[in-house]
């Protein structure tokens, strides 16, 4: 499994919508494309799909933008990846649609993938975008005092 792009922006660009969430104030696609240094056309295709998959819903309007679906507590990196990648396993022959590969039965390191799938995904549903909240403000505010 590798990391992309659209998850990696994904991921950052919603530690924003956690950060507000509180405030109930909509984040814009420019706001975060801003903060994040990233592509606002890039970003907004993953939020299309974000929305598509009910992890945001998006506020129309002058003051408009995107909000998360759910407290950032209950959204994990996991949920995350899998609206954006679908599949978050380590082969294409572990495929989370229930089929099994027609060598499944005499793979030996079929094994190996199975648990280094469970690994991956046990440590990314460990993570919530409230914890990633927390982390960003503590990192944010070092930071500022390492300038000082």
């Amino acid at each position: 499994m590798r990391v992309t792009t659209k998850s990696a922006y994904g991921v950052r660009s919603l530690i924003n919508l956690a950060l507000a969430y509180e405030s109930k104030a909509p984040v814009s696609i420019k706001e975060m494309a801003r903060k994040e240094d990233l592509s606002g056309i890039y970003l907004e295709q993953i939020f299309n799909r974000l929305k598509n998959q009910g992890v945001v819903k998006s506020v129309r309007g002058p003051k408009g933008g995107y909000i998360l679906a759910k407290d950032p507590s209950q959204v994990t990196v996991y949920d995350v990846m899998r609206a954006l990648e679908g599949d978050v396993s380590v082969g294409k022959c572990i495929p989370k649609t229930g089929s099994v590969c027609e060598r499944a039965q005499k793979c030996a390191p079929k094994e190996v993938w199975d648990e280094v799938t469970k690994s991956i995904e046990t440590t990314l549903k460990s993570f919530s975008l409230a914890s990633l909240a927390t982390r960003a403000t503590q990192k944010r505010a070092g930071a500022n005092n390492e300038v000082s």
